[in-house]
């Protein structure tokens, strides 16, 4: 993680020195992270629009075996390779969200480390006097206290402090001039500043604003969460349904956010804010870009691609552990669990349908290993 925070902050680091405000600054540097995880947002988006195509037909391979879980599975994944969809595409988009999350939040609480690149040395022997002082003007009753409160969050608290307090660091000399000279404002307010729903000084504009920025970042999250509920209930009704706890999360999601917004600096707020629109925009213009002709095309497209790729690593287990259980049951002699008609098979239909699935187990084994494949399995020596 500190690694990845270290290339954030020599990527912000260099967007600040071109456009000399950290607000602004944050705004190009979202937009950038967007643009790279973009190709991973558009695989997503195609694979569950491609989904899309076939819920129909998993729709009725869950009527034809309402009863057998692993039929149901065996037959979506014939219907996928048949298809040439993988079930786990996309994936990287998701992990990729969630993997950049933290970076960007230390990023965020530390911008003299990541921004004005002052050494660690400099930064430490600035908490102390902050932490001494607060102790001497009694804000705090030990130091342990003041050093708890300035641990929290010490580079912002630094950066306040530096402005409206500047003789705490008299005997640092020139350390003011370059907190001073960093313009960690947009429109006006203080993006280093602590939501506080009772401010010290009122209502002004910088406290307005700080309240408003994590209730404005949850409700732009709140608007994509109906639009993306709305339009798979459109295309992938069945798959809508099954999603309870994702969709759950999806709601409480904006309450985190709202949470978290107003004890932290208003800077992750606002990033939090300005990724919510561009995340929103580029859905809608996913959704408006993956329909009709278009997406007919893409699918005939993908779905070449993808066949003569093969299957993805999560078909091949589906695949393997399919054959297994059938191998298990194959193996279970005269005591079959199966009746006729309780999986839309009769008791024939289903024993040579496990000799299938164990003969293509066998020759896949048989190609890996680099033994004979065998021919026959309609002998009672092979089961």
């Amino acid at each position: 993680m500190g690694l990845i925070s270290k290339l954030m902050g020599v990527i912000l680091y260099g967007i600040y020195q071109v456009v000399h405000n950290y607000g602004l600054s944050m705004i190009l540097f979202t937009i950038l992270i967007k643009l790279v995880t973009l190709p991973s947002t558009y695989k997503m988006q195609v694979n569950q629009a491609r989904q899309g195509l076939i819920a129909p037909q998993i729709s009725k391979i869950k009527k034809a075996f309402p009863n057998n879980p692993q039929r149901q599975q065996e037959e979506q994944n014939k219907l996928f390779t048949k298809e040439g969809i993988n079930p786990s595409a996309g994936c990287l988009s998701s992990f990729l969200t969630i993997f950049l999350l933290f970076p960007v939040f230390f990023v965020v609480l530390r911008p003299l480390t990541y921004i004005l690149r002052l050494p660690e040395e400099q930064i430490t022997e600035a908490k102390g006097l902050l932490t001494q002082w607060l102790v001497n003007q009694n804000l705090y009753e030990s130091v342990e206290k003041a050093e708890k409160f300035v641990s929290g969050r010490p580079e912002l608290l630094l950066l306040q402090h530096a402005k409206e307090h500047p003789g705490i660091f008299d005997s640092m000399p020139g350390f003011v001039d370059q907190l001073r000279g960093f313009d960690n404002s947009f429109l006006g307010f203080d993006l280093a500043g602590v939501p506080s729903l009772h401010p010290e000084n009122g209502w002004t504009f910088t406290n307005l604003m700080l309240v408003l920025l994590p209730f404005l970042a949850a409700i732009v999250y709140l608007i994509q969460t109906f639009i993306i509920q709305s339009h798979n209930k459109k295309t992938n009704p069945d798959a809508a349904k099954q999603m309870g706890a994702a969709n759950a999360v999806m709601y409480l999601s904006p309450l985190m956010t709202v949470w978290i917004g107003l004890k932290a600096p208003a800077g992750l707020s606002f990033y939090w804010l300005v990724n919510a629109v561009l995340t929103l925009i580029v859905q809608l213009l996913l959704y408006k870009f993956l329909s009709g002709e278009r997406l007919e095309k893409i699918n005939a497209k993908e779905k070449e691609k993808q066949l003569a790729k093969g299957p993805g690593w999560m078909q091949r287990m589906m695949e393997q552990s399919a054959a297994m259980q059938a191998q298990q049951n194959g193996t279970a002699g005269n005591h079959t669990q199966y009746e006729d008609g309780d999986d839309g098979m009769t008791r024939k239909e289903r024993a040579e349908y496990e000799k299938k699935l164990i003969e293509a187990a066998r020759k896949r084994a048989a190609l890996k290993y680099g033994e004979e494949a065998p021919k026959d399995l309609n002998s009672d020596d092979d089961l």
